[in-house]
């Protein structure tokens, strides 16, 4: 149950922008779809398991449950994220995404300690400039939304969890 008393038990996020901050949401989206969409190196699936890693860790399991099936619609592997979670180097994702998602990992959890020999292992691996900014948008972008989900008290609900990622378009069902 949420813990705001007029939100209803079964709120979302697009509840909270409607019910407080419409304008925001507004923004939000374009921003969210400026780096969600944007083809390059990173591809969708790799976003998604971005910020289902970076909800993961924030320990935000509305985010995570949604987004990780939204990663695994656009084609990563449902059994990355655990042994992600517990071991990078040996998780199994793609070689060249191990620095990025180790980079990610401090972003996340340690943002001051962040220097640029972390970057530069992101670069050496074979990252552009744009797709490491890309990365770092979908970090900031997840921490604040985990931020707002766990304050608002929003509750993972399994049973529609792969309806909303089927729906997951930053604007119109995130």
């Amino acid at each position: 149950m949420p813990f705001f008393p007029s939100l209803p038990n079964d709120a979302g996020v697009r509840k909270i922008w409607q019910t407080f901050n419409p304008e925001a949401h507004e923004g939000l989206s374009i921003f969210s779809r400026s780096f969600m969409h944007k083809e390059g190196m990173l591809t969708r699936a790799d976003k998604e398991t971005i910020a289902a890693f970076v909800s993961e860790l924030n320990e935000s399991d509305y985010c995570f449950i949604g987004h990780s099936r939204a990663a695994v619609k656009f084609g990563a592997d449902r059994a990355v994220f655990e042994p992600l979670l517990a071991d990078i180097g040996t998780a199994p994702v793609r070689d060249e995404m191990k620095p990025l998602l180790r980079f990610i990992r401090k972003l996340t959890l340690n943002p001051a300690r962040v220097t640029q020999q972390d970057v530069d292992g992101v670069f050496a691996a074979g990252w552009d400039e744009q797709s490491v900014h890309q990365a770092i948008c979908v970090c900031a972008r997840f921490s604040m939304m985990n931020r707002l989900t766990l304050g608002h008290g929003l509750i993972a609900n399994l049973d529609n969890a792969d309806a909303r990622a089927e729906k997951m378009d930053y604007g119109k069902a995130d």
